[in-house]
């Protein structure tokens, strides 16, 4: 009885951390519920605007509003390749390269993209309540010094 309980418990472990793992392909497939606009619904008002370029190409960039200018915060993308999801920030013009964060984890429409190498964030979490709400918290290492929006859909 105590081995048949001891198999049981290991499957169910494994099982559970399989499922933790992420798979590539139905990772970016979930996160293509990102294409559309967002907007924040704190204090602080911020926008996110993303676009499907194709089946393995997400783009997407924050920006704030003043009356009909927008002034762009960051630009994002995040790319599918065979065995990873990453999501990078790209610099803006005058700077050189981008941070990648690559997918580690995934879990009922939680994703979390980490960098301990990057300077700040190192870590990047979207976490979807459903179709029209996702909290974007972007945090250092330690799980602090976090930045948290929650976003929801909208039409301009």
């Amino acid at each position: 009885m105590k081995k048949i309980l001891l198999v049981f418990g290991f499957f169910t472990i494994a099982l559970f951390f399989s499922s933790c793992s992420p798979n590539p392909k139905k990772a970016f497939e979930s996160l293509k519920k990102l294409d559309g606009q967002w907007k924040s619904t704190g204090t602080v008002v911020v926008y996110e605007s993303w676009t499907i370029e194709n089946d393995s190409l997400l783009t997407g960039y924050k920006y704030s509003k003043r009356g009909e200018s927008r002034m762009i915060l960051e630009r994002y993308r995040i790319e599918r390749d065979n065995d990873s999801v990453s999501f990078f920030i790209l610099h803006p013009a005058k700077a050189i390269g981008e941070y990648r964060y690559p997918l580690i984890k995934n879990y009922f429409d939680k994703f979390t993209f980490e960098n301990p190498k990057a300077i700040y964030p190192n870590r990047i979490l979207l976490d979807f309540e459903n179709d029209s709400v996702f909290v974007s918290r972007k945090e250092n290492i330690r799980s602090n010094k976090s930045i948290e929006f929650e976003m929801k859909r909208w039409e301009e």
